[in-house]
């Protein structure tokens, strides 16, 4: 169905006189907001005399460094003046002896020797090397380890006394390992019996060198344990 406009109300005919007064007032607006201005208030002038705080504010001080002391200056050292005495002064005629000294007029200086400190030699637990016990036929720390434990059981004889009363177990020892490789200082560490405790001490004490321990660089006493162990078959 057709619809039918009434010429009266067609606005498309008035579109370029509503577009004329939009630039109009958009125009109007523009030149409105350059013309306004914003009040503003008129800034107070201080007439207040600022002196006397300038004269209340505390002055701020330099504490001035100690200027360090002037060494007093040390005076050459003068030459002695000779004084004559008179012929009238009773002076004292000054005799030189000559000392029993060589032919050669030579002087023999005696060589002060101070004493050397002994350092307390304290034996180690643990050092960089460690002792290797019979180094002609070890190399290593752990291979003397199991050749000390193997030499030490063959050389145990077991005590009869022992035996007739039927004793066994380990006895632990303890023994220090010298700086040249000797052992010193064997004691028992856990006992069982006296007769097996002198047998454990006799080993220890008569077995090879070690090669010293090292700490260092340096050949030092250092601690070494070790069982024997007693079992009768």
């Amino acid at each position: 169905m057709e619809v039918k406009k009434n010429p009266r109300y067609d606005l498309e005919k008035k579109r370029g006189l509503f577009l004329e007064i939009g630039f109009l007032l958009s125009f109007l607006f523009v030149l409105l907001a350059f013309e306004y201005r914003v009040p503003t208030k008129e800034v107070e002038v201080l007439t207040e005399d600022l002196s006397q705080e300038i004269e209340d504010i505390v002055p701020v001080t330099i504490q001035e460094r100690n200027k360090p002391k002037e060494l007093p200056k040390i005076k050459p050292l003068e030459l002695t003046q000779l004084i004559l005495a008179d012929d009238d002064d009773d002076v004292p005629d000054l005799e030189i002896e000559d000392s029993d000294a060589n032919e050669d007029d030579s002087y023999q200086i005696a060589e002060v020797t101070e004493p050397e400190e002994e350092v307390e030699d304290i034996p180690f637990v643990r050092v960089e090397f460690m002792p290797i016990f019979n180094p002609s036929k070890n190399k290593t720390y752990e291979e003397g380890i199991r050749d000390l434990f193997i030499t030490m059981q063959k050389m145990a004889k077991y005590p009869v006394i022992a035996q007739e009363n039927g004793i066994e177990g380990k006895v632990f020892v303890k023994f220090i390992v010298t700086k040249t490789g000797e052992i010193a200082n064997v004691m028992v560490v856990r006992s069982i019996d006296p007769a097996l405790d002198r047998e454990a001490i006799r080993v220890v004490q008569n077995l090879p060198k070690f090669k010293p321990g090292l700490q260092r660089n340096r050949p030092v006493s250092v601690w070494f344990s070790g069982y024997i162990s007693f079992v009768l078959q």
